[in-house]
């Protein structure tokens, strides 16, 4: 109980206090229905999706997932020995006390969210001119056009989320059922180029067409139109969630900037209205890219590459299968003309591993690890789940900067104006990760958002 009420919580070894009491109140109170009851009435009635709903929305779900909690341990704590209706509030408060020797834990309600760590500050990444020059081949040193200031965060997804993350039943489809899910149109691009694989896209636009499509949406000229499982949809929801207030600082930072620095003509090419009608917190990683490979093969290397202006925001997660993330960056601060050596920074990822950061900025290549799989890819059911899953959140913003022969227009105020705020933000103020009960709470509020709708 005092871990569920951390505002009346007892002393940092664990020993029981008179939140005991507190705790017991709010299993009768839970057990009577009463206050879940009006929790539940009271988070269905939020305005979902709303910025101005979502701190409400948030308080709520926090303190039903709390209230629940405290339910499970009071209970647990009663199994076998008496009943809540057989004793007094003082022989519950010595019951509690008698195990001393019991660790403390902290429900997944109340669980800290993961503060994601600065792995790397402010590097530079660079043109060397106006658009991308493709070489498989990193150069030791460069006279760059263009240098982009970028961040790299890291971190890891809690197990159970993980967990909860791999149950999503999408993803224990077979190569037939996703490759059925492909734009009749679309191109291949270089991941499938690689034996059974698919790389599809789809949106996570959770605040306005939750669990429906989005008639027309597209990013990098692919098909985006289709949501994405729900499960999934619900951890980007509860993504930007958690990091409203953080997002919010920099929506309108960057609204200050665009409004400020910017030409037409730039504006323009950020769209949005020229960023007056920015919302990042729903335009953050509202599109999902999904890389999934079946069957057993050596190392894959994808080309060096640098990605357009929806991944000045980005976020990758893996699920299944190891993978190296090699990033470039250029060191010291010249002026054009004088050329600078080129710095490699690897980023070993797994299962759960998490990074946040701005490949828009930089040029970077991926290797991922020899994958076995002894089953081989069928058609339906979980016997087809693939040996490699990725995740790519990208942002729906900055969209005109779709391919190299488009940077051209943007490239100053990207070097100049975006990409260094962003870089910024995400090194004083880090992004953090959602917990598991971060995760249920979205889904449930998304899932009452389909209903109403």
């Amino acid at each position: 109980a005092a871990a569920v009420l951390p505002a009346d919580s007892g002393p940092e070894d664990g020993t029981p206090s008179t939140s005991v009491n507190a705790g017991f109140r709010c299993l009768r109170c839970a057990a009577s229905g009463r206050r879940v009851g009006e929790l539940e009435r009271r988070l269905r009635g939020a305005e979902n999706g709303r910025l101005e709903a979502v701190a409400e929305a948030s308080a709520l779900a926090a303190e039903l997932e709390a209230l629940r909690a405290a339910v499970a341990l009071a209970r647990k704590a009663l199994e076998g020995s008496f009943t809540v209706a057989e004793v007094s509030t003082t022989d519950q408060e010595q019951q509690l006390r008698t195990p001393q020797t019991a660790p403390r834990q902290l429900p997944i309600g109340v669980a800290p969210r993961r503060q994601m760590l600065v792995q790397a500050r402010e590097l530079l990444g660079f043109l060397l001119g106006e658009g991308v020059q493709k070489s498989a081949v990193i150069p030791r040193e460069v006279d760059p056009r263009w240098v982009f200031p970028f961040t790299v965060l890291s971190g890891t997804l809690e197990t159970d989320l993980l967990d909860y993350l791999l149950e999503t039943p999408e993803l224990s489809k077979s190569y037939e059922w996703w490759s059925s899910l492909r734009h009749p149109d679309a191109r291949q691009n270089g991941f499938e180029q690689h034996g059974p694989s698919v790389e599809l896209i789809q949106h996570c636009r959770s605040q306005e067409f939750a669990g429906s499509p989005c008639r027309g949406l597209s990013l990098f000229g692919s098909d985006a139109s289709q949501p994405a499982p729900p499960r999934l949809m619900a951890f980007r929801h509860a993504l930007v969630r958690v990091n409203a207030t953080r997002l919010r600082r920099l929506q309108e930072a960057m609204q200050e900037s665009l409004r400020r620095e910017c030409t037409d003509r730039e504006r323009n090419h950020f769209g949005l209205a020229g960023g007056d009608a920015l919302v990042l917190g729903r335009a953050a990683f509202s599109f999902v890219t999904f890389q999934l490979r079946w069957g057993s093969y050596e190392e894959l290397s994808m080309d060096r590459h640098v990605d357009g202006g929806p991944s000045l925001l980005h976020l990758s997660l893996g699920l299944v299968g190891r993978r190296r993330f090699r990033a470039e960056a250029v060191g010291g601060r010249g002026g054009v003309g004088e050329r600078r050596a080129v710095r490699v920074h690897d980023f070993e990822l797994g299962p759960g591993s998490v990074y946040i950061t701005s490949p828009a900025c930089f040029y970077h290549s991926v290797h991922y690890e020899p994958q076995q799989q002894d089953a081989p890819p069928t058609a339906g059911g979980a016997s087809g789940r693939a040996g490699t899953m990725v995740l790519h959140l990208r942002s729906n913003i900055l969209r005109l900067r779709s391919n190299p022969s488009t940077f051209k227009a943007s490239n100053r105020m990207l070097a100049e104006v975006l990409a260094p705020l962003v870089a910024r933000s995400l090194a004083e103020d880090p992004l953090v990760l959602p917990t598991l009960a971060d995760v249920r709470a979205a889904e449930g509020e998304l899932r009452g958002a389909v209903a109403d709708s």
